[in-house]
């Protein structure tokens, strides 16, 4: 029968391990969490398909979109910078972590008019064809 010698470096890594498990155990798993956006209900959606486009934005400092209007609804979510959308008259200021609806057949026109770049995430949701 062989006999094994425990070194310092041996006990120290048992023990290392052991608080490893221990610290995980207490921490527990990792949790995941959800951040509410956006929660509507529109009656805009009445047909029978519907194209949704995804697209990631990016407005330079000093760009805009020009006057323009979607067929459908549509949601704006400003990832970093600031906005300035315009539409029905009014104007609003849209800065990062902002989330709106916009409603389909609305003429508007964003603007950045900062020194800096903004992008916005923009879900749209069009009458399919």
């Amino acid at each position: 029968m062989s006999r094994r010698i425990l070194t310092g470096a041996s006990i120290f890594a048992a023990g290392a391990l052991a608080g490893a498990v221990a610290l995980a155990w207490a921490v527990g798993p990792p949790k995941m969490s959800a951040a509410v956006l956006l929660d509507i209900t529109t009656e805009e959606l009445r047909w029978a398909k519907t194209n949704v486009r995804v697209n990631l934005d990016t407005w330079e400092p000093g760009s805009a979109t020009g006057a323009h209007q979607h067929p459908g609804p549509a949601i704006l979510h400003v990832l970093e910078g600031e906005l300035e959308e315009t539409r029905e008259g009014a104007t609003r200021t849209l800065k990062a972590g902002q989330t709106v609806w916009n409603r389909g057949k609305i003429q508007h026109i964003v603007v950045n008019r900062t020194d800096r770049p903004a992008r916005a995430l923009a879900i749209h949701l069009d009458p399919g064809r």
